[in-house]
């Protein structure tokens, strides 16, 4: 249309907020609905699709819980749909760790695969610049050296592992991997600080790798210290102490 504006078909009967999920999904398959774009007002909306406030409201709550859509409140505020949809995924791990579906073994498995493949990318790209904005970000972490601070060394690991996902270059890489890395630092902040000093070693052989555009040797480092690190956590009890999780 001439005026930009996305239009809804009305809803089918099979069940109407069902219709209105699945043309939202169309509608960003497409292009014409896209990261941080505002949807109709619920009056809007539910004149389009020939439906009931309520309805678009139920369908609109849905799309919220499946991380496509953000709620803002005050007179800009509305519906939008969400360009960081993250907070839904790890949300989902949390609900497979405390529903029993998978468990905390599995979740640090796929993290060393994710963890790995972005060293290997990262390795292949980064520039001599970049490997000293992550060594930066080590010493950073470093400072942190109290048990008290153990929370703020924890953002400080969070930020190289961020900082290294966007080196990598791959986006879908660095989103499933942000949930996993924000609930495996959940459980180091539980089990706390005693098990976390190998991580220097494994950082300084890190950036040397990367340093040397060693895709094998960064992919081997990270590797080797998850593998240990997992079997630390068994020697903690960790996963049995986080949401009832099994090893």
């Amino acid at each position: 249309m001439s005026d930009g504006t996305v239009r809804f078909e009305p809803a089918q009967t099979k069940r109407a907020f069902d219709s209105i999920i699945d043309q939202v999904r169309e509608r960003l398959r497409e292009g014409t609905l896209r990261p941080g774009q505002k949807l109709p007002s619920e009056r809007e909306f539910a004149i389009q699709l020939g439906v009931s406030r309520n309805t678009v409201r139920e369908a609109v709550r849905m799309l919220e819980i499946a991380g496509l859509v953000s709620l803002k409140k005050g007179a800009s505020g509305g519906a939008f749909i969400t360009s960081d949809n993250s907070e839904a995924l790890a949300q989902g791990i949390v609900d497979g760790l405390t529903l029993g579906t998978f468990t905390v073994g599995e979740l640090m498995e796929a993290r060393i695969a994710l963890d790995t493949a972005i060293a290997r990318h990262a390795a292949a790209e980064i520039t001599p610049t970049e490997v000293e904005e992550l060594r930066a970000l080590v010493e950073v972490a470093r400072g942190y050296a109290t048990e008290a601070e153990w929370p703020e060394r924890l953002r400080s690991h969070l930020a190289f592992e961020e900082r290294l996902g966007q080196i990598a270059g791959n986006p879908i890489l660095r989103l499933l991997n942000a949930p996993l890395l924000e609930l495996t630092s959940e459980v180091s902040l539980r089990i706390g600080p005693s098990v976390g000093e190998a991580i220097w070693v494994a950082r300084e052989h890190l950036l040397d790798a990367l340093a040397r555009n060693d895709a094998a040797a960064a992919e081997r480092v990270v590797r080797d210290y998850l593998e240990n690190l997992h079997t630390s956590w068994l020697g903690h009890g960790a996963y049995e102490n986080f949401l009832g999780g099994e090893a």
